[in-house]
């Protein structure tokens, strides 16, 4: 009969001799040695879920009283509404040519309300001289993300739907780009890497925080799409459609503070800031 092993894990990073020496200050200063039965199952689960709970909190608090200070910003989902219906009109008559004027316009606008999203984050306030100049400060980063879509899907779909099981195939394709490249919106502006840094980037941080991203991403836009669903008339309509407005950045907003919480963290990380408050 094979004996049993016995396997001796060295925490080489000193996390669990910095709490000790925090909790002891006279082992302060001295060589220490934590050993014991490390924790397992059920603990370690309850303690992931508390510190997530928190981080939640902390972001859902936060993006409400972001949002409530900068609310006149629903003002510019209207904007952009007329800005793309109008520019639609106009390059109507203008065939091909038309429909790559109206994505530039399109991701002009996208790229405006990212770095408006930025400013609320990022320094709290939104200013009129901040929308002026928001329409070009992601026009190029918005507009590379699209290309790199539209090359594969003009490549890869058509190919795809030749073979029998083309539909499924393409729909896990899309749901995979929809899970993987979902963080793309925040990479842009907090991020700032180029349109395949992007898409690399927002792969590698779903891949380490998806548990974490998705619930509280879904939960917001259930939240969102519940509003907008809701069977109005008359004056009611215009209030629920500022109110859906407002609820558009605090979702954005809450996703960019999330983001900054997870990105560049681990599990372990974010737990030890949780004990030491």
């Amino acid at each position: 009969m094979q004996g049993l092993r016995t396997i001796f894990h060295a925490d080489m990073d000193a996390f669990f001799a910095a709490i000790e020496q925090r909790d002891a200050p006279a082992l302060r200063g001295r060589p220490v040695v934590v050993g014991g039965v490390s924790a397992r199952g059920e603990e370690q689960h309850m303690e992931w879920f508390t510190v997530t709970l928190a981080l939640y909190r902390r972001a859902f608090r936060r993006a409400a009283e972001l949002t409530l200070k900068n609310w006149p910003v629903l003002g510019t989902l209207f904007v952009y509404s007329v800005v793309l219906t109008g520019a639609a009109v106009l390059a109507a008559g203008f065939g091909i040519v038309g429909g790559f004027l109206l994505t530039l316009v399109w991701a002009a606008c996208v790229g405006s309300f990212l770095y408006l999203v930025e400013m609320i984050v990022r320094t709290t306030r939104v200013s009129l001289e901040d929308f002026r100049r928001s329409f070009g400060v992601y026009l190029w980063d918005v507009v590379g993300v699209l290309f790199i879509f539209w090359i594969f899907f003009r490549i890869v779909t058509p190919a795809l739907l030749t073979t029998p099981q083309g539909p499924a195939l393409v729909l896990g394709i899309y749901l995979a780009i929809f899970v993987f490249f979902n963080a793309v919106p925040e990479l842009i502006y907090l991020g700032h890497c180029s349109a395949l840094d992007l898409l690399r980037e927002s792969y590698a941080f779903i891949g380490e925080n998806w548990i974490e991203w998705f619930p509280a991403s879904i939960a917001a836009a259930a939240a969102v799409y519940a509003v907008n669903s809701l069977p109005l008339a008359g004056v009611l309509v215009w209030l629920q459609t500022g109110f859906t407005a407002l609820l558009v950045y605090f979702v954005m907003v809450m996703r960019g503070l999330l983001f900054l919480e997870l990105h560049g963290t681990t599990r372990r990380s974010r737990a030890f800031r949780h004990r030491v408050g």
